[in-house]
């Protein structure tokens, strides 16, 4: 079986006031800018890389329940990068997997196509959700840079290496896997309910008491170094779900 996606790209966290907060990370965090805070038609962010992925600052907007504020901050979006360019041949695979999905959403920028998102069903809830998201310009495309520029400043003060892990929280962890499954074959969960994918952090399905996306895990030269650092910025970035480990160790 072929893969549909490679692995997750990027997850956004829905914010009020979310220029005001991307300005905090990036001041108080020292983490690199992939993009600064724009505004992209129907919504606005702002973008930092946390070694393979995009961590996304968005402006809390009412234009779906994904974008919606939440108290606290959670990650509510979660994109996945796919395998190949998502065309008619891609949307029939996810039928025939029996996905549902939405269908092709295509955005431009400076009026040349920019990048393609199509929205997955039922995977964490009506709050939160899954898609793919294909890009048509190639520096969003480039872990290579999102790597690069992190090396170049050291991690930021966290001391940030790589993003280690993605964890979804769930009431029922085997239904969860259930419907996981068909969008990450042939990848195969570990008996801890952790996907590993070529690109990316891997992904787990936590035992929780909602349906929800939960922290987003950074691996760090020093988690004691980090605390100390977390502890002392804005307290509207120390409420961001974000989680720290050491570099090398498991982080549940």
């Amino acid at each position: 079986m072929t893969s549909l996606v490679e692995g997750v790209d990027h997850v956004y966290i829905p914010v009020v006031d979310g220029a005001a907060v991307f300005t905090a990370l990036v001041e108080q965090l020292e983490l690199p800018v992939l993009w600064p805070f724009t505004a992209f038609g129907s919504f606005a962010s702002g973008g930092v890389s946390v070694g393979s992925i995009k961590l996304e600052l968005l402006e809390a907007n009412e234009v779906s329940p994904w974008s919606l504020p939440a108290e606290p901050p959670r990650i509510q979006g979660l994109a996945f990068r796919p395998s190949r360019p998502v065309d008619d041949a891609y949307l029939a695979e996810l039928d025939r997997r029996a996905i549902g999905h939405s269908e092709p959403e295509h955005f431009e920028r400076d009026g040349r196509p920019a990048w393609t998102n199509v929205y997955v069903e039922g995977l964490v809830s009506g709050r939160a959700g899954a898609f793919v998201c294909d890009y048509h310009v190639p520096e969003s495309r480039d872990v290579d840079r999102r790597r690069r520029l992190l090396q170049d400043c050291h991690g930021g003060r966290l001391g940030v290496l790589d993003t280690a892990e993605l964890v979804v929280v769930t009431r029922d962890p085997d239904a969860a896997r259930r419907r996981w499954q068909p969008l990450l074959d042939p990848v195969q969960p570990n008996p801890r309910g952790t996907w590993r994918l070529p690109l990316g952090p891997a992904v787990t399905v936590a035992q929780g008491e909602e349906e929800r996306v939960g922290d987003l895990v950074l691996a760090v030269r020093s988690v004691e170094g980090a605390l100390r650092v977390w502890e002392a910025v804005d307290p509207a970035v120390a409420r961001l779900p974000l989680r720290f480990t050491a570099a090398g160790t498991p982080s549940g």
